[in-house]
């Protein structure tokens, strides 16, 4: 199967994949960069399993069938669920896998996703295999933040950008799933636009209600005081950090679509505009800081709900 049947959209960056299987390019290191959902992890997975199962020289489980995780010569680091960052450790002991001999194919790959978050100590780690690659590893590096990523690894992956998936492929990846188009409008909406967001959507009609919801409390808080705000913030303050984080997407995603409907109204408010820009830039800057540094979620989200 063609690699760009594996994803939606960035069908570019898969027949560039292909292409250099089929030549024999190769690189030792690649580096998957754009937005969270899109299809990196998705891609990178269709690329280890045309590299791993098609050089394969014997079986590596009964049970494994089609699902290439389960191959013993590919290995996906990525942040413990305790902690915020990669650390040296974690790196330590990818570096002692990828040292061993291929157990049933010609290479040893390494996914690590969320690349942005390894430690000082443990990008400098990485930094060293990259520099001084086997013939038998290959690195493949996914991230939504290369800006915070060390300089001297970008140089030294093949880099691949990954786009927004336009609004076109995924209502003509829908057209087979979905008769209601209002439903599958609903879900691509959702989505935020984000293929791996459509795939958790499908089939969970409530999860689609449930986020619907998310949106309409948000876009009252505006309306809120200050007292009421803060009892809000403390709610969603409580749920996952992976909930949290969707839900910061999802505000996100309604002020881009304000922002959308303020500049087809024919005259422009440019004051509305900058309010609702700032407001943009207001989730953002949560959302780094609850991913990257040591705030606390009710605080992020006070400060948040005060200000938009």
């Amino acid at each position: 199967m063609p690699l760009k049947k594996a994803i939606i959209g960035n069908e570019r960056v898969a027949e560039m994949l292909e292409k250099s299987y089929n030549s024999d390019k190769l690189s030792h290191a690649y580096l998957f960069e754009g937005p969270d959902h899109i299809g990196k992890k998705t891609l990178a997975l269709a690329f280890c399993k045309l590299l791993l199962q098609n050089g394969s020289t014997r079986e590596y489980g009964a049970n494994s069938g089609n699902n290439v995780e389960k191959n013993p010569d590919l290995i996906i680091l990525r942040p413990d669920e305790d902690k915020k960052q990669i650390v040296i450790e974690q790196i330590r002991d990818l570096q002692k896998s990828l040292s061993l001999f291929p157990y049933s194919s010609k290479y040893k790959i390494a996914i690590i996703e969320q690349a942005d978050k390894m430690s000082k100590s443990a990008a400098n780690a990485i930094l060293k295999t990259l520099e001084e690659p086997s013939k038998t590893t290959i690195l493949m590096l996914l991230t939504s933040s290369p800006n915070n990523l060390l300089d001297t690894i970008k140089s030294r992956c093949q880099t691949f950008k990954f786009m927004p998936v336009k609004r076109k492929a995924l209502e003509e990846f829908l057209e087979d799933k979905i008769e209601d188009k209002t439903e599958a409008e609903k879900i691509i909406e959702m989505s935020g636009y984000k293929p791996g967001k459509i795939a958790e959507l499908i089939n969970n009609k409530n999860r689609v209600i449930e986020l619907s919801d998310i949106i309409n409390k948000f876009s009252s808080v505006a309306q809120k005081n200050d007292f009421e705000r803060l009892e809000e913030a403390e709610t969603i303050s409580k749920k996952e950090m992976v909930e949290i984080v969707n839900s910061l997407d999802l505000y996100s995603f309604y002020f881009r679509k304000v922002l959308l409907k303020e500049y087809g109204a024919g005259e422009i408010d440019k004051g509305r505009i900058l309010k609702i820009r700032n407001n943009i830039n207001l989730i953002k800057s949560a959302k780094e800081n609850l991913l990257t540094k040591n705030v606390s979620a009710r605080l992020a989200l006070e400060n948040l709900f005060l200000q938009v």
